[in-house]
């Protein structure tokens, strides 16, 4: 039987990580789309020279690591460089998330999958889930967690978060809504009865 794929997606400091390892102590497998991105730029050879090609040598250090912090600095204040670098990264982030996905469909122990991602609709990557789950917090919170946890200022998480489609319009296309306006205890409540409604909804044997 073919298991449920489910998109978990939010702006920036939404608390969707947050989410996403909830999903995963209750038993889902969570591909985690960022890192999938992350992979394809450390192992693929000819995404790093497109990236270094188009953004210069500097953004690449003398051991060969991309520096992302220098790569954010350039496309989140520009919307061009923001989109050659996703046309650069995206297909190879893509390819190597569904070959997650098809490695976990073999896995008898895995009820449903989870993939992890703040573009999901962007990237129309809805297409290929079952359901969307949208977690939602007001900016305002959304931008202290940024600072918080992603050690970004004011005006760069403003930037990342004005680079994605709106959260009311994340919102509007969502199968099912968590809204993260208390504690993690509260969020992790939230996780287990949006749970009970996926294994409801797909008739899942656990």
């Amino acid at each position: 039987m073919r298991k449920p794929v489910i998109g978990l997606t939010g702006v920036l400091g939404s608390g969707k990580s947050a989410a996403a390892k909830y999903f995963a102590g209750l038993g889902a497998r969570v591909i985690d789309m960022d890192k999938a991105g992350r992979w394809a730029v450390d192992a693929l050879e000819d995404v790093q020279q497109k990236l270094a090609l188009r953004f210069g040598d500097d953004i690449i250090d003398e051991e060969g690591r991309l520096q992302r912090r220098r790569l954010g600095e350039i496309v989140f204040a520009d919307a061009e460089a923001l989109t050659a670098l996703n046309a650069i990264v995206h297909p190879a982030m893509l390819k190597r998330v569904r070959e997650l996905i098809a490695e976990t469909q073999t896995d008898p122990a895995i009820p449903y999958i989870v993939v992890d991602a703040a573009l999901i609709f962007e990237l129309q990557f809805e297409q290929e889930c079952d359901a969307v789950v949208v977690v939602s917090s007001p900016i305002e919170m959304c931008l202290q967690r940024a600072a918080r946890y992603k050690n970004l200022s004011r005006q760069q998480a403003l930037q990342r978060i004005q680079a994605q489609l709106t959260q009311e319009k994340k919102i509007a296309r969502a199968d099912f809504v968590i809204e993260n306006t208390g504690t993690l205890w509260d969020l992790s409540e939230q996780v287990k009865e949006v749970n009970k409604k996926i294994i409801a909804r797909f008739n899942l044997q656990i």
